[in-house]
C-alpha cells in the first residue's frame, strides 16, 4: 500500500506538530469522516504534510481543499489564515505508511474485542477554570478535619483532566507554569462546594515545569516556541516551596463556580479517581505551618543526638516519619519529648554504658538512651500502622496519646521475640542492616534499614555500619530519570550535585558522598558516609577511609579514580581470612600475543585445589563442585580459576591486568560470585538479528519458540504440569510451595478456587510469556551460559574452546559429547555483526587438569588475538559466555563476520589528583548523558529497517558508539551525540519495541489486563515523550513477536474462570485437618492462639517490611503477590535491571523469612533448602517416627508443634487489624501456617504409627500363641 502524501506550505515556524493535528482534526476526522490519517511538521520550518493511508481519503482531502476545489467549498483555515495545499511530490515514508495500515487493523481488532468485553469509561478531557493553588497538609485542630496552606499561588489558568494526568497551567509571574499528577499517585480527591475546589492527597510529590519562551523572528502567528524545563519548586514571590514539598503532599485547586457540577460528573465517569464530599471550615484557631514545625523539630533531633538522649536509629524513625510525610512534625516532637521523660525516670539509678541497636550498630551512649521506652520495630511499625489524613479518619488516630499507646504495644509484641531469628538469619546469610536515603528531583525521603550484601567497607567497620547509607538518585516513583529531547533536566542535575557535594543531614550527622560500584553508577546509587570514631578509638572520615583502601593519587582520571575506589563497594556477601589458611600468593605475568598487543589472560588468575576446597567450605550452601570465583583481593580483580598442578595453598595474581592499584589490605580473599551451576541459556533480541544475518534458519527460531510456548501454554492444563513449572521456577521454594499445590491436589482440593493461590500461578506464567514476546528471551535446550577462563596448558588451539558444566543441572542434557561438534559462542550485549563466531569445542582426555574445572569456558592462549575480546570486548575478569551447539543453529549459519576492533579509548585526563568533587561532578554528567540504551535502540530499529540487518554502514556505527557508551563508566568520554545526526529516524518503529498492553493487580492480588485506549488529538499535554508509531516487520524477530498472542493465551490457557462458590479452599483444608486430629486424640490447639497471633503479626510485619524495602516507589511498596513469588510486577510486564536485581535479593528474603516463620511454627531448626532437594518429608518422617508418643504429639513448653501450627492456620483464616495506608490483609500466612500444619499432621500420625507398631511387636514377642489364635501375624 502506498498511501498519499498532501504538502501544506507556509506554515508558523512555531506551529507544533500536536497543534497541527488539532488544527486539521475539524477539517478531516469530523468533516471528511477520515479516520487514519498523520500529520508531521518540525519546528523550525515553515511547512508540514498529511499522509493518508488509502489514496482515494487522500484525493478525496484534496478535491475538497486543495488547488482544483470550486469556489462554493469550503476553505482550509488554520490558526485563522486560509492555507493552500497540494499533493506532495514525493511519496510517503514507506515506514509511515506500514505503521497506519498496523494501526487501522490494531483498530480493528480492538473493536472486535470489544464486543466481547465491557465498554471503557468515557475519555474525554473535563477543564476548569483556576482561581487558586495551593500545597498544605490535613490536621485536626480541636478535633476537625481541616486544611492549612503553607503556601499559595494566586492566578488564572486551566486545570485540564485528561487521559491519565491532572495537569494545572498556571499563569505566574514571568513565565507559565505547569504541574503535572499522573492520576496513579493521587490517593483521594475531596471536592467542596465552599468554595468549588478540589483537595488532592498524593501519594507523592507531582511534577512541577516552568514553560520558557523563546522568539521566532519574522512569524506573525506563532511567536513564540514553549521550552519545557523541569523544576524542583514551584517559585513563589515570597514563599520558599521547597522546604515543605517533601511533606506537605496534599494540595488544593481552587476553580471557577461555573457549571462546577455538571463537570464533576463528567469527571467522575473516568473511573480512574477517588471522590468523597466535605466543606473545609474556613478560619479556625490552633492552625500549624509546616516550616516551623519542620525547623523547630530538626533543632530538637540536633539537641537529642548530640546529648545522646535517644538512640540514633530510634530518632531515625522518627525523622523519617515526618520527613516521608506520614506524621506532622509538631505531633512527634510532642512524642520525643515524652520519651525522653520516661527515659530519664527509668535512667535515674542506671549507669553510663553500650548499647547494641537493632541493626546491628553498636554505639556509645548515655544512661537515658539505655533506657528508651521503644525499639526501632516498635517505631518502624508506624508507618504500616498510619492511614492518610482524611474526611472519614478519626482526629484521636493522629494523636500523640494515640501513637504512644500504638508504640507500647508495639513494642510489646517486639519484646516477645519472634524477629530475633529473622535478624541471625540475614546475619548468617552475610547480610547487614544499612539505612537507605532517595533524592528525587523535588524530596529526600528517609528508608531501612534494609538488607544489604556486605561490601569491602561494611566489612572492615561492622559495629558502625549506621554510619553508612545507600543512596538513590532518582525520579519521584523511584525509576530512573529519563533523557527527553522535549525537557530540559538542567535545574534537577543542579540540585543533585549540590547534594552530592553538602551531603544529607539526618538527625544530628552529616552523610556525605563517599564512593560507588561501577553497578551502582549505572543504577544512578552512591554511598554516603558520616565521620564516626571506630572501635580503635581513630576518627574515621572520608580521607581516612579511602586512603585505607590503596593508593590512587597517582590516577588522574575522575572515571578512572572512582571505578577503582568502586572495588571496595563491589558486593562481596563472602570473605576468606587468607592469613588463617596460610595461604600463598605468587605474581605471574599476564599470557599475551607475540607481538604483546593483546593479553590473553585478562582478568583470570589460578588457586590450588587445598585453597579451593577451603573456600569451599567456608562458603554456606557449599558446592565441593564450584572450580571458578570471581574475586576482590586488596587492589586486584577478576577471576580464579583451578590449577590441579599447584601445590599447596596458593593463588596467583597476574599483576599487570588483575591488580588495579596498590593495597595493602590483603588479608581477606573477597568472594562476588562463583561458577555454581550452568546457566540456562536464552536467546533475546540482538542475538536473534545477529543470527538472523548470520543465515540461521529461521525455522529453527520458531521452532525453539514454539517449544517454550507449547509448556507454558500447558502450564494449567495439570496440576503435575504447574507443580513442575512452580519446583523450576523456585516460586516460594523455602515453604516448598510446589509440594503444597500437590498435598491439596491429593486431597481433591482445586487450588484455582482460591484467588491469591491463582494469581500466584498465573502471575509467574505471565511474566515468562510477556518476557518471550516482548524480549525474545526464548530459552535454548541445546545451548548454556558460562563464566569464561583461560585454558592455562596450552592444550587447546587457536580455534578451539573447551565446554564444562555438570550435565544434571541442565534439563535434556545428560549424555552430551561436546567432543569435536562446532559451537556458535557470544557475549550479551551483542550488536555488532562478528559478536558471535563459531569455534570448534573440544574435550581434554582423561586426567588432564582443563577436566578437573566445572561450569565454564575455557579460551585458548594462541593466536594472534584472544577470543573473549572478539565477542562484544569481552574480557575473562568474571564476563559470562553463551554457547549454541544445537546442529540446527550450528550447520545453518552459514556468514560468519568479522570481529570489530576498535581502538582503546583513553580515558579523559586532569592532569592532576582527583578530587571528591571531581567524582561528583562525573557522577551527575554520567547521569545527564548516559545514551547507551537510547543507542541500543536505534540499532535495533535500523538493523529491522535496512536490508544488510546489522551489517549496514549504519549498524556498525551504532554498534561502535554502544562501545565507547560501555567504557564511559570508566573512560569518562561520553558518547558524541552529533555522530547520531543523519542517521535514518526511528520515529517509526517495529511492532516488537512497542509497549506491552498494561496489566495491573487488582486489589493486590489478581491479574487483569487494561484495554489499549487511542490517543486522542487532546492527549499532547500528557506526558509522553515523542508521538512514536510502529509497522508490522517481516523480519524474524517481528514474526517472533506476532506468534505470541499473549490476550489469547492469557484466555484460554492462563487464567481460568473457576467458580469459587461453595466451601473455601481454607475451610476444606480445616475439615480434613480436623478429622485427621481426631484420629490423634486430643490435640488442644486453642491453648496456642496467643502464640499463633504473635507469630502472625511477626510475619506480617516482615512481609510488609519486604514490600517497602524492595520497591522502587517507597510510598506505595510491592504486593504480598511479588513478594510470595520474589518477581518485582510491572505494568508493562518488562522489568527494568534494577527490577531485576532487586527481584533476586527479594527472593532470597522471602527464604528467609520463610525459613524463620516456619521454625517459629514448627518449633524447630529448619534447613535453608537448596537445588536439588527432594520436595517429601520422607526423611523427616523417617526420622521422627522413632518418638513413641502415644498420640504422636510432641510438646515444648505447653504446646506442641503440631498444635501451634493448626492454632497459626486458624489465626491466618481472621481478618487483622490493618489500618495503615496499604489497608490490605496478607494472604499468605495461611499458605505457610498450612504448610506447616500438614507437615506436622502427617508427622504426628506417622509417629503414632511406629509407636502402634512396636506395641505390636513388643505384645507379639509376650504372647506369641495368643496372637497366632487371634489372627494377628498372619
Amino acid at each position: 500500500m502506498d498511501g498519499l502524501e498532501v504538502f501544506i506550505p507556509e506554515l508558523p515556524v512555531g506551529l507544533t506538530e500536536n497543534s497541527l493535528r488539532k488544527q486539521l482534526d475539524p477539517y478531516i476526522t469530523i468533516g471528511l469522516k477520515i479516520k487514519h490519517w498523520v500529520c508531521e511538521k518540525n519546528r523550525g520550518k515553515t511547512f508540514g504534510k498529511i499522509i493518508f493511508l488509502y489514496p482515494s481519503q487522500g484525493q478525496k482531502f484534496l478535491d475538497t481543499f486543495g488547488p482544483q476545489r470550486t469556489r462554493h467549498q469550503p476553505r482550509l483555515m488554520l490558526l485563522g489564515k486560509e492555507v493552500r495545499c497540494k499533493r506532495s511530490n514525493q511519496n510517503p515514508n514507506p515506514y509511515l505508511v506500514k505503521s497506519l495500515l498496523k494501526t487501522a487493523e490494531d483498530e480493528k481488532r480492538q473493536d472486535e474485542d470489544d464486543k466481547h468485553e465491557q465498554s471503557l469509561p468515557e475519555n474525554k478531557n473535563v477543564n476548569f477554570e483556576l482561581r487558586s493553588f495551593s500545597c498544605g497538609h490535613y490536621e485536626y485542630p480541636n478535633g476537625t478535619f481541616a486544611y492549612t496552606s503553607d503556601i499559595e499561588w494566586p492566578g488564572h489558568g486551566v486545570v485540564k483532566f485528561a487521559r491519565d494526568t491532572l495537569i494545572i497551567s498556571l499563569e505566574y509571574q514571568r513565565s507559565p507554569l505547569k504541574v503535572e499528577v499522573p492520576y496513579r499517585i493521587i490517593q483521594e480527591i475531596v471536592e467542596s462546594q465552599r468554595p468549588t475546589s478540589f483537595t488532592l492527597t498524593l501519594w507523592e510529590t507531582p511534577r512541577f515545569f516552568e514553560l520558557l519562551s523563546i522568539p521566532i523572528p519574522n512569524s506573525p502567528l506563532v511567536d513564540k516556541v514553549g521550552m519545557k524545563v523541569r523544576l524542583d519548586q514551584l517559585p513563589h514571590i515570597s514563599g520558599n516551596h521547597g522546604e515543605i514539598l517533601g511533606q506537605s503532599l496534599v494540595y488544593q485547586i481552587r476553580v471557577s463556580p461555573a457549571g462546577f457540577n455538571s463537570k464533576l460528573e463528567l469527571l467522575k465517569k473516568k473511573e480512574k479517581l477517588v471522590f468523597s464530599y466535605f466543606d473545609f471550615p474556613e478560619v479556625m484557631m490552633g492552625r500549624t505551618y509546616m516550616a516551623d514545625g519542620m525547623k523547630s523539630f530538626r533543632n530538637l533531633l540536633n539537641d537529642y543526638y548530640s546529648k545522646a538522649t535517644i538512640p540514633f536509629d530510634v530518632l531515625f524513625q522518627f525523622q523519617a516519619l515526618v520527613q516521608n510525610g506520614y506524621l506532622l512534625p509538631q505531633t512527634v516532637e510532642h512524642l520525643l519529648k515524652r520519651i525522653r521523660q520516661v527515659a530519664r525516670k527509668a535512667s535515674a539509678n542506671k549507669i553510663s554504658g553500650s548499647t547494641s541497636s537493632e541493626n546491628g550498630i553498636n554505639v556509645a551512649q548515655s544512661s537515658l538512651a539505655l533506657c528508651c521506652p521503644f525499639s526501632v520495630g516498635a517505631v518502624k511499625k508506624l508507618f504500616r500502622q498510619t492511614p492518610f489524613p482524611g474526611p472519614d479518619v478519626s482526629a484521636s488516630t493522629f494523636s500523640p496519646e494515640d501513637i504512644w499507646s500504638l508504640l507500647e504495644s508495639n513494642e510489646k509484641e517486639i519484646r516477645q521475640g519472634t524477629s530475633d531469628e529473622l535478624v541471625s538469619e540475614r546475619v548468617g546469610r552475610n547480610l547487614v542492616m544499612v539505612y537507605k536515603v532517595q533524592v528525587t528531583p523535588t524530596r529526600i525521603t528517609l528508608l531501612g534499614p534494609e538488607p544489604e550484601a556486605k561490601n569491602r567497607i561494611l566489612r572492615k567497620f561492622p559495629n558502625h555500619t549506621g554510619f553508612f547509607a545507600r543512596v538513590q538518585f532518582c525520579e519521584e516513583d523511584g525509576q530512573d530519570l529519563y533523557f527527553n529531547a522535549q525537557v530540559s533536566l538542567e535545574n534537577i542535575w543542579a540540585r543533585f550535585k549540590s547534594i552530592l557535594l553538602k551531603g544529607v543531614h539526618i538527625v544530628g550527622r552529616e552523610y556525605m558522598f563517599l564512593g560507588f560500584s561501577h553497578s551502582s553508577l549505572r543504577a544512578h546509587g552512591v554511598w554516603f558516609m558520616a565521620s564516626f570514631v571506630d572501635h580503635n578509638q581513630s576518627f574515621q572520615t572520608y580521607f581516612s577511609v579511602i586512603g585505607d583502601l590503596g593508593k590512587f593519587n597517582n590516577i588522574r582520571s575522575p572515571s578512572r579514580c572512582a571505578a577503582r575506589i568502586g572495588q571496595a563497594f563491589s558486593e562481596t556477601p563472602f570473605a576468606v581470612d587468607l592469613n588463617e589458611l596460610g595461604a600463598t600468593v605468587e605474581y605471574i605475568p599476564d599470557v599475551k600475543s607475540p607481538d604483546g598487543s593483546r593479553v590473553f589472560s585478562d582478568g583470570v588468575g589460578t588457586l590450588s585445589r587445598p585453597l579451593m576446597e577451603a573456600i569451599q567450605a567456608s562458603l554456606p550452601q557449599n558446592k565441593n563442585t564450584t572450580t571458578c570465583f570471581q574475586i576482590r583481593w586488596g587492589g586486584a580483580k577478576g577471576m580464579l580459576s583451578l590449577d590441579d598442578t599447584l601445590e599447596g595453598m596458593v593463588m596467583r595474581i597476574r599483576s599487570e591486568s588483575m591488580v588495579k592499584f596498590k593495597s595493602e589490605d590483603l588479608r581477606f580473599l573477597e568472594i562476588c560470585d562463583m561458577a555454581r551451576k550452568p546457566i540456562q541459556l536464552v536467546l533475546n533480541r540482538q542475538m536473534i538479528k545477529i543470527l538472523e544475518d548470520m543465515k540461521v534458519s529461521e525455522a529453527w527460531f520458531l521452532d525453539v519458540q514454539n517449544r517454550e510456548l507449547r509448556r507454558l501454554r500447558e502450564i494449567t492444563a495439570s496440576t503435575h504440569n504447574t507443580i513442575t513449572f512452580l519446583k523450576r521456577q523456585k516460586v516460594a521454594e523455602q515453604i516448598n510451595f510446589s509440594k503444597f499445590i500437590r498435598r491439596l491436589t491429593k486431597l481433591d482440593i482445586d487450588y484455582r478456587k482460591d484467588a491469591f493461590l491463582c494469581s500466584v500461578v498465573e502471575t509467574v506464567v505471565l511474566k515468562e510469556v510477556r518476557l518471550l514476546k516482548h524480549k525474545a528471551r526464548i530459552p535454548i535446550e541445546k545451548g548454556v551460559t558460562l563464566f569464561g577462563v583461560l585454558d592455562e596448558f596450552k592444550y587447546l588451539e587457536e580455534d578451539q574452546v573447551y565446554i564444562t558444566f555438570e550435565r544434571d543441572k541442565l534439563p535434556g542434557n545428560r549424555g552430551l559429547d561436546l567432543h569435536d561438534r562446532l559451537v556458535l559462542v557470544t557475549r550479551s550485549p551483542a550488536l555488532h555483526p562478528g559478536d558471535i563466531q563459531v569455534r570448534r569445542a573440544v574435550v581434554p582426555p582423561p586426567g588432564h587438569p582443563l577436566r578437573s574445572l566445572s561450569n565454564c569456558i575455557a579460551f585458548s592462549q594462541k593466536g594472534l588475538r584472544d577470543l573473549p575480546s572478539q565477542l562484544s570486548g569481552g574480557d575473562l575478569d568474571g564476563d559470562i559466555y553463551n554457547i549454541i551447539w544445537d546442529s540446527v543453529a550450528v550447520e545453518s549459519s552459514t556468514r560468519e563476520f568479522k570481529p570489530a576492533d576498535y581502538p582503546l579509548v583513553k580515558p579523559r585526563n586532569l592532569e592532576r589528583e582527583v578530587t571528591r568533587e571531581d567524582m561528583t561532578d562525573f557522577f551527575v554528567e554520567f547521569m545527564a548523558t548516559d545514551q547507551l540504551g537510547v543507542i541500543a535502540t536505534k540499532h535495533m530499529i535500523i538493523a529491522d529497517k535496512k536490508d544488510l540487518g546489522t551489517v549496514d554502514q549504519e549498524c556498525l556505527l551504532l554498534a561502535e558508539l554502544h562501545s565507547i557508551g560501555v567504557d564511559y563508566s570508566k573512560s569518562g568520554i561520553p558518547i558524541d551525540i552529533s555522530k547520531l545526526r543523519g542517521l535514518t529516524p526511528t520515529k517509526y518503529r517495529p511492532e516488537f519495541l512497542a509497549p506491552a498492553p498494561p496489566a495491573i493487580l487488582v486489589n493486590r492480588t489478581e491479574l487483569q489486563f487494561e484495554s489499549l485506549r487511542p490517543t486522542s488529538v487532546d492527549d499532547d499535554d500528557d506526558d509522553g515523550g515523542p508521538n512514536l508509531r510502529y509497522y508490522e516487520s517481516v523480519k524474524i524477530l517481528g514474526k517472533l513477536y506476532r506468534a505470541v498472542d499473549e490476550k489469547k493465551i492469557w484466555k484460554q490457557d492462563i487464567h481460568q474462570n473457576i467458580s469459587r462458590d461453595g466451601p473455601s479452599v481454607w475451610d476444606l483444608l480445616i475439615w480434613h485437618i480436623r478429622n485427621k486430629c481426631r484420629t490423634l486424640g486430643k490435640v488442644n490447639w486453642l491453648a496456642a492462639l496467643d502464640e499463633a497471633h504473635h507469630i502472625r503479626e511477626a510475619y506480617y510485619d516482615a512481609i510488609w517490611t519486604a514490600t517497602m524495602d524492595y520497591s522502587d516507589n517507597f510510598t506505595k511498596g510491592l504486593t504480598e503477590l511479588e513478594v510470595f513469588t520474589g518477581c518485582i510486577f510491572s505494568k508493562s510486564g518488562i522489568q527494568t535491571r534494577r527490577q531485576r536485581d532487586k527481584s533476586v535479593r527479594l527472593k532470597d528474603e522471602y527464604d528467609r523469612i520463610a525459613k524463620w516463620v516456619e521454625a517459629l511454627v514448627r518449633k524447630k531448626e529448619v534447613k535453608m533448602r537448596e537445588d536439588g532437594d527432594s520436595d517429601d518429608d520422607a526423611d523427616e518422617v523417617d526420622a521422627e517416627s522413632t518418638n513413641h508418643a502415644t498420640n504422636g504429639l510432641e510438646r515444648s513448653n505447653g504446646t506442641s508443634a503440631l498444635e501451634l501450627s493448626i492454632a497459626c492456620f486458624h489465626v491466618s483464616l481472621q481478618k487483622s487489624d490493618n489500618s495503615g495506608r496499604s489497608n490490605v490483609d496478607f494472604e499468605s500466612f495461611k499458605i505457610v501456617a498450612a504448610q506447616c500444619a500438614i507437615t506436622e499432621l502427617d508427622l504426628a500420625l506417622a509417629r503414632k504409627e511406629a509407636a502402634l507398631a512396636q506395641e505390636l511387636v513388643a505384645a507379639t514377642s509376650r504372647f506369641p500363641h495368643a496372637m497366632r489364635l487371634s489372627g494377628y501375624g498372619r
